[in-house]
């Protein structure tokens, strides 16, 4: 089985609840943490402070990319002179999943960063000569195309016939697949960590981890996030408020997101081992989480549906707002 940990956005916590969640269940169950994709070097890197917090307990994994600036994976590839590549990816998936230990995965920020944000030379918004030609980046930010005829002149006594509608965008009959997404992806179109975790679905047993914080707005952000989750046919392990306990905020969240499993993880200060191994004692202390991580299967052949299996650095710097993550107590 394959855990991933999903973030609302970014700096809501991640990192400490890979951290925590490593110290609860690593003395009982081999696993693995592992984050893809890293940016912000410069200032830290999340795979270091998970090891720094919980190391002795589980399988540290390298980086596949990791850049120096914090800004998005997309950017921060582009700005290093790279690209992100989704079968690279794929593949460190494929060979990490085939050790003994179960696999935590935590994302760069929230679901919908881009890894990859279209033919990787430039703006993808410039035109050639210079001039903005309009949004090209894939759903959900396609823009309806232009209409191919010009107005008609207001001295016309008659109306021109009116143009054939634009055909409707893929995304009104639901999400395009994983495998085209990572086709096009590789023709020069942009591609989200979703399609990411999507295929990474598709080649073993996956369920993904939901972290929010506990402030006000959380609600909004959680309830989207379970959305486009679930319309990717991804599974849902649970969420995980980090903060100060607002009982209001996760009642809404347990009913309007039809969650079964919500956890608590609350301020921890001075984040340290000592402070992670103590909140161990209260994290999932109904041990939730333990049947998925303990979860093994073959892995699936070609054609079988989402989830039915399981079983050194390209960039040039680390982890998203790790800098910040050391400065203060949240991750």
């Amino acid at each position: 089985m394959t855990l991933v940990i999903v973030g609302t956005g970014t700096d809501v916590g991640k990192t400490v609840v890979a951290a925590t969640l490593l110290a609860r269940y690593g003395p009982e169950i081999p696993l693995a943490y592992w984050k893809p994709v890293a940016t912000g070097a410069r200032d830290g890197r999340d795979t270091a402070t998970v090891e720094a917090l919980a190391g002795d307990r589980a399988a540290i994994l390298a980086e596949s990319y990791l850049f120096e600036e914090p800004v998005s994976p997309h950017l921060a590839a582009r700005l290093a002179g790279r690209r992100i590549e989704p079968a690279a990816l794929l593949a460190d998936f494929d060979r990490h999943r085939a050790g003994a230990r179960t696999l935590v995965i935590e994302t760069a920020g929230g679901l919908l960063v881009p890894l990859a944000d279209g033919d990787g030379h430039g703006d993808p918004r410039e035109a050639p000569g210079g001039g903005s030609s309009g949004d090209h980046r894939s759903w959900p930010f396609r823009q309806p195309p232009e209409a191919s005829s010009p107005p008609p002149s207001p001295s016309s006594s008659l109306s021109p016939p009116p143009s054939p509608s634009p055909p409707l965008p893929a995304w009104h009959s639901g999400f395009a697949s994983a495998a085209a997404a990572t086709e096009a992806a590789g023709a020069g179109t942009a591609y989200l960590q979703a399609d990411l975790i999507v295929e990474m679905a598709r080649r073993a047993a996956l369920s993904c981890l939901v972290v929010a914080r506990t402030t006000l707005g959380t609600i909004n952000h959680t309830l989207l996030t379970l959305e486009a989750l679930r319309a990717r046919g991804l599974g849902v392990a649970g969420v995980v408020l980090d903060g100060p306990p607002n009982r209001e905020n996760r009642r809404a969240i347990e009913r309007f997101g039809g969650v079964e499993t919500i956890l608590e993880l609350p301020h921890l200060a001075p984040l340290d081992r000592e402070e992670v191994a103590a909140a161990t004692r209260h994290f999932d202390r109904a041990g939730h989480l333990a049947p998925l991580l303990r979860l093994r299967r073959q892995v699936p052949g070609q054609g079988d549906s989402l989830g039915q299996g399981s079983r050194g650095s390209r960039g040039g710097g680390g982890s998203q707002g790790s800098g910040r993550r050391h400065r203060g107590p949240r991750a």
